[in-house]
């Protein structure tokens, strides 16, 4: 038997599978990569010191092995991951590394034979792309148990449950909201009331917390004669928070700006 740690022979079928435009994709469902696998597991046979008429006579890819006895498919195997022990740090991450350790990972449930490639392939460069491979796939496994957990029936309808309560806490601190703002209102509009119209003009300039836009028209002074006591100040003030706004609120700010032109005079 030849050494199953002799160099050079594995990164040879590589190349030539790069050069030949072989199909060297993982679980390609086209052509299986059919020849390429065919053809490193023929060079580990002869490497190993052993025909490959067996194998390469193998109706399912899934059976290139079959015709060898268990002792003949530990040399093979054990053939072919001394091949990856010798390759070159560049193969370490091609597509044509990941195929031969998805047609060996794990050699003894894939193959019968008692190895931990992990161990075998430890301190190479084909042991850090094992690594990779293996975090790759944990991270895989890991997104898709999340996206199945998110998708499942039961996560739909607990996301649902929590969306109706988050609906309903948003209603009711709405409704809430709207009450505390229909009581302030109706508190202010009970005060404005107990006032005369001199004493609400007064508040309405000097009361910044006061909102205008509550106020309903009946309370706002309509009369000139209302103006009378207003000081100047406090009528500037008054015209500065009418703003802009119309109907009553405009009427009187219209009182208001024709009073202190005749002041200014």
């Amino acid at each position: 038997m030849t050494n199953v740690d002799s160099g050079g022979w594995l990164e040879t079928v590589l190349v030539r599978a790069r050069e030949a435009n072989w199909c060297t994709r993982p679980y390609c469902t086209t052509c299986g990569c059919l020849k390429f696998r065919q053809a490193y597991w023929a060079a580990a046979a002869r490497q190993a010191g052993m025909g490959t008429a067996r194998l390469e006579s193998a109706p399912d890819p899934r059976g290139f092995l079959d015709g060898y006895s268990d002792t003949e498919r530990e040399v093979i195997v054990r053939t072919l991951v001394g091949g990856l022990r010798q390759l070159p740090a560049k193969w370490s991450y091609s597509e044509a590394f990941q195929t031969i350790i998805i047609d060996l990972d794990p050699p003894l449930i894939m193959h019968g034979v008692p190895m931990d490639l992990d161990t075998e392939l430890s301190a190479t460069p084909a042991g850090e792309g094992l690594t990779q491979m293996r975090e790759h796939a944990e991270r895989q496994g890991s997104q898709r148990r999340q996206r199945e957990a998110y998708e499942s029936p039961q996560d739909v309808e607990e996301r649902k449950r929590v969306k109706r309560q988050e609906k309903a806490r948003a209603h009711a601190l709405r409704q809430s909201q709207t009450l505390s703002r229909s009581a302030e209102r109706s508190e202010l509009l009970a005060v404005l009331a107990r006032l005369s119209a001199a004493e609400r003009l007064v508040r309405f300039a000097m009361d910044p917390a006061l909102k205008l836009d509550w106020v309903s028209a009946e309370f706002i002074p309509a009369q000139e004669s209302d103006l009378v006591d207003l000081e100047t100040a406090s009528a500037v003030a008054l015209v500065a928070r009418i703003g802009r706004r119309k109907g009553a609120w405009g009427r009187l700010r219209r009182m208001i700006e024709h009073r202190l032109k005749a002041e200014r005079g």
